[in-house]
């Protein structure tokens, strides 16, 4: 039921469906690359009306990823607290955790000390190794360049 209610709410904020899919419905979050899921990100991203719903900072580009993963049916943890912080997103499957830090830049002129600031986040506070078991853990640092030539993740990394 949850679910149903975010995806009923994401046919108000996207002007399309962006499918979570590839291959053997495999979801591309549980089994993709970062570059496969950053660009499934900005797909969904893409589908944003800009004046309806304008992303203008870090929080509405948070939930705005919230909104479409669990309208997906996803279990995503938004700002998970651990012992040494909070991470933005952090979506769980049986096989696969996914950390995810983002950034926002108004104008993408600082997005790389930004990538590294997030990436540094997420060692520092050791983001997703909690509950994590034996499950394969991904992390993933991005930047959101909000110019209007943009309005996407540019620069994006996995984090070792």
């Amino acid at each position: 039921m949850r679910s149903s209610l975010f995806a009923l709410l994401g046919l108000r904020v996207f002007t399309h469906n962006v499918s979570p899919y590839f291959g053997q419905w495999q979801f591309i979050v549980e089994h993709g690359s970062c570059e496969e899921i950053i660009g499934l990100f900005n797909s969904v991203l893409s589908a944003v009306s800009y004046d309806k719903y304008p992303i203008n900072n870090e929080s509405v580009l948070r939930a705005l990823l919230q909104l479409y993963l669990l309208g997906k049916d996803h279990d995503v943890r938004v700002e998970q607290h651990n012992s040494k912080g909070r991470s933005d997103l952090i979506v769980n499957f049986p096989k696969r955790c996914v950390v995810i830090e983002l950034k926002f830049s108004s104008d993408g002129k600082n997005s790389k000390s930004l990538l590294k600031e997030a990436a540094n986040q997420i060692k520092d506070q050791e983001y997703g190794t909690e509950n994590l078991g034996e499950r394969e853990l991904i992390k993933i640092a991005g930047v959101f360049d909000a110019s209007k030539d943009k309005r996407k993740l540019t620069v994006f990394q996995t984090v070792s």
